[in-house]
């Protein structure tokens, strides 16, 4: 199994969070667009099979929490792994929005 150094790999954008192998190749991502005035949708978590395992979801997701955390937003959560986490980690609960929350944001 080929192994990912974290700190160095990791990556971030507006609205995604992603790990790239020693060769610049893609191997995990977070995407959470934009969902609503500012409200953010963490939709999806991937990682490459051969990397599962090493913490790489986890630490994707600490960083993408930190980074809405820091723009003041709030998140929907659509991914069934992102919610799980959210469970584990309830000092980030405050950033999760219920439908009618994200309704209002959205300006619906």
């Amino acid at each position: 199994m080929p192994t990912i150094d974290l700190e160095r790999q990791l990556r971030t954008s507006p609205n995604r969070v992603w790990v790239e192998d020693e060769s610049g190749r893609e191997i995990a991502y977070i995407s959470f667009p934009e969902a609503g005035n500012g409200l953010v949708n963490i939709e999806h978590t991937v990682v490459d099979p051969s990397y599962e395992g090493q913490g790489i979801a986890a630490r994707m997701m600490r960083e993408t929490v930190e980074t809405i955390r820091k723009d003041g937003k709030y998140t929907l959560v659509t991914c069934s792994y992102a919610q799980d986490w959210f469970c584990k980690h309830m000092e980030y609960m405050f950033l999760l929005v219920d439908p009618d929350q994200a309704e209002a944001l959205r300006g619906i």
